[in-house]
């Protein structure tokens, strides 16, 4: 049975104001050294993340590639492009004539075949690759040409030959047949020809190499990630004859 006079609660007592006020204080303790440790903790691991990326570019090399492939691409001014072509000229007829002592008997005769070097793809490539320091230590330029920025030269400079040989030898009826190109001009035009598509050639890769290998150089912009494709909406449902009646009475 539940007693007669059970005992009144005693009302809850409410803190004052010094003990709210140091209770405040308590838990603002607790949360700034929360947000200290968290901050501490995020510091750290931004700290180790780089460490680990760099060493990790640093084996094998990767860290030179990766700064290769960041750096932006700046050319040449243009007096260094021709100084650049100028030598690739002087290169090849030096590389040509080191290559004429190398041909089997019987030769043809020396200034025909320096005349057509060209012809030899990895006369003006070899050639290229030798020009390239040679320009940069007489220019001065702070950045040296890639290996393919290099080759490239050379490689443009023959398809320009070659495509101005093949014109040349449409409009003179074709050369004699031999095993050698440069043994088979025998006439004055021929060997006019072959002076002025060598000039044509240089000049040609003078104005077309720089803008050529800034084009190649070119990247694809980011490709940015596809819309989702909205779902049409049902169309409402079709209203009974029925519906429609009490739609209509109503």
């Amino acid at each position: 049975m539940p007693r007669p006079h059970p005992p009144r609660k005693r009302p809850r007592r409410r803190p004052d104001s010094v003990e709210r006020a140091a209770r405040a204080e308590v838990s603002l303790a607790r949360q700034t050294a929360q947000v200290k440790s968290s901050d501490g903790k995020q510091q750290a691991n931004a700290k180790q993340q780089p460490a680990s990326k760099t060493r990790t570019l640093a084996k094998g090399g990767m860290a030179s590639r990766a700064r290769a492939i960041d750096e932006p691409f700046v050319p040449w001014a243009k007096r260094s492009y021709l100084i650049l072509v100028a030598l690739l000229a002087a290169a090849e007829v030096a590389v040509g004539s080191l290559a004429f002592f190398t041909l089997a008997d019987p030769k043809p005769a020396f200034g025909l075949y320096v005349l057509g070097v060209s012809y030899n793809p990895l006369v003006p490539v070899a050639s290229a690759l030798v020009a390239a320091p040679l320009a940069k230590l007489i220019t001065k330029e702070p950045r040296s040409l890639r290996f393919m920025e290099s080759v490239m030269a050379g490689i443009m400079q023959y398809f320009i030959w070659l495509a101005l040989f093949v014109a040349l030898t449409y409009l003179i009826g074709g050369f004699l047949s031999s095993k050698s190109s440069a043994s088979t001009v025998a006439t004055p035009t021929a060997v006019v020809g072959l002076i002025g598509i060598d000039i044509l050639s240089f000049v040609a890769t003078f104005y077309l190499y720089p803008p050529l290998y800034k084009f190649m150089r070119r990247r694809p912009p980011p490709r940015t990630p596809r819309a989702p494709k909205v779902k049409p909406k049902p169309e409402a449902a079709k209203q009974t004859p029925e519906a429609t009646a009490k739609d209509a009475t109503s």
